[in-house]
């Protein structure tokens, strides 16, 4: 009992420090020894993260289910949650040919198994005729499992544009 608990205060404590880290807008990694090299996870995060945001803009839910946990969960501003499967329905009547999406990251946290990308995410495209730009500030969390990472949860909010 003592163990288990002091295990939650530990990961209460880590969360704790990751959103602070997040919140300071500072890139970091943390691994265990027993985890891939920073550069090495870090790379694959951010080319998991370019074929998630083309997996969306050409809607292709066979990239998408293999990129989501069966856990996976998405929040967009403080509206609705949405399941794996309802997030991915959300892509399939809005494809775009003109669609892109430009990912830039705040921070990039790494620790262990677990790993949290805050970032920005610039969108392109055209809708009605009419080319349009959208921001979106994005906290997505990871999670490795047999070696392999996975979305776990999405946190979307817009960024107003300036006027």
């Amino acid at each position: 009992m003592k163990s288990q608990s002091r295990k939650l205060k530990q990961q209460i404590v880590g969360w704790s420090l990751a959103c602070c880290i997040a919140a300071s807008s500072v890139a970091t990694e943390r691994t265990s020894p027993k985890a891939a090299a920073p550069t090495a996870a870090r790379q694959q995060l951010l080319d998991l993260e370019k074929e998630w945001a083309a997996a969306e803009d050409k809607y292709d839910p066979t990239v998408l289910r293999r990129i989501l946990d069966e856990k996976f969960v998405a929040t967009f501003n403080a509206a609705k949650t949405y399941d794996k499967e309802a997030f991915i329905k959300l892509f399939a009547g809005d494809v775009d040919p003109t669609a892109s999406q430009t990912l830039t990251y705040d921070a990039v946290i790494i620790d262990g198994d677990t790993a949290v990308l805050v970032g920005i995410d610039t969108a392109h495209g055209t809708r009605n005729g009419a080319a349009y730009t959208e921001v979106y500030k994005y906290t997505a969390t990871y999670i490795r499992r047999q070696g392999q990472w996975l979305a776990l949860a999405e946190h979307i909010v817009d960024v107003p544009q300036a006027k």
